[in-house]
């Protein structure tokens, strides 16, 4: 019988030699090619340095420039960004934006007009009305409540308290019929309740209200990142954390509970030229007013903003908690 032998060539490439490299280069990753020294750029076989214009640097590639913050880049110059009053430089650093209580219109910023009985809103560059009043027209007007009825939820309106129901603009009595039918659907929910704990579904933290002793659960439901990248579409320039999460109460009265939630998230980053990963975190809280066996669904948004120099390439959430801040009875 006849043997055959395989003989695998493995073939080295030339290693670049120092005589090789053209000035301000050094060898590549693999040792076969060469790549300018950073503030250096290729052109045939040469590295040509870069001119940097006044109130400019070296790129994040090396081999260009950009503008100082504060500064736009125009031509082969940069110009300095033109602040208008109550104004203050954007989070690109080549623009601006209006002061929280200023709103952009043309190239000025214009104070926000706030009526009576309201306050900025959480944008920063228009108004809201406070608890207990409603919007119409440029004025906050007081919400009217009629016996046995007390501001709804969303502060801007009311409902019925618990054995009314509502009839035009009043909160009539129930019926017995009615009153035993919210009694069998209250006790239905409070079934529900109490399958989910022995399931063991309560939520993420809890906390006890200390005059009726109703609890109030947070629970995270979902998480998103979505990251948006820079000019070269092959790094980083921010990331948003869209965090989803439920509110809930067993509470059983007829007035209604103050909750504050607030919520963490933090995430990992690394660059392209590191090994080691960063991290940041952001944490945000809001109010939340929960009736009788009540629930809210919210979403939290939390931005992480990176440095051009940094160029980053990889992020992900590393941990996201929620927790009840306090809880008030009203």
């Amino acid at each position: 019988m006849r043997k055959y032998w395989v003989i695998m060539l493995i073939i080295i490439p030339r290693l670049l030699l120092a005589g090789d490299l053209p000035n301000n280069s050094h060898p590549n990753i693999f040792g076969t090619g060469w790549d300018c020294d950073r503030g250096y750029y290729r052109s045939g076989k040469k590295c040509v340095k870069v001119v940097v214009p006044e109130n400019a640097g070296i790129d994040i590639y090396g081999t260009g420039w950009s503008c100082n913050r504060g500064y736009y880049k125009s031509g082969q110059k940069c110009v300095k960004v033109i602040l208008p009053e109550n104004a203050g430089i954007d989070i690109y650093g080549s623009g601006w934006s209006c002061n929280r209580g200023f709103y952009k219109s043309d190239q000025k910023c214009v104070k926000v007009v706030v009526p009576e009985n309201a306050g900025i809103d959480v944008y920063g560059s228009g108004w809201s009305c406070n608890r207990g009043y409603y919007k119409s027209g440029q004025k906050c007007v007081k919400v009217v409540i009629p016996e046995n009825a007390a501001i709804d939820v969303y502060g801007s309106g009311w409902v019925c308290n618990k054995g009314y129901k509502k009839s035009n603009n009043k909160c009539n009595s129930m019926t017995k019929a009615e009153l035993q039918k919210q009694k069998e659907l209250e006790k239905a929910v409070i079934e529900r309740m109490r399958q989910r704990r022995l399931q063991g579904v309560r939520g993420d933290d809890c906390e006890a209200e200390y005059k009726t002793n109703a609890e109030v659960c947070v629970e995270i439901t979902g998480g998103d990142l979505d990251c948006n990248k820079g000019f070269s579409d092959d790094y980083y320039r921010d990331c948003d954390v869209v965090l989803n999460y439920e509110v809930k109460t067993n509470y059983s009265g007829g007035s209604y509970l103050d909750v504050e939630v607030e919520c963490n998230v933090e995430i990992e980053y690394k660059g392209r030229e590191t090994y080691s990963t960063q991290s940041d975190s952001g944490s945000k809280d809001e109010s939340y007013n929960l009736y009788a066996y009540g629930s809210d669904t919210e979403t939290m948004r939390f931005n992480f903003s990176f440095s051009s120099y940094k160029e980053i390439t990889y992020v992900r959430i590393s941990s996201a908690r929620c927790n009840i801040e306090s809880v008030n009875l009203w």
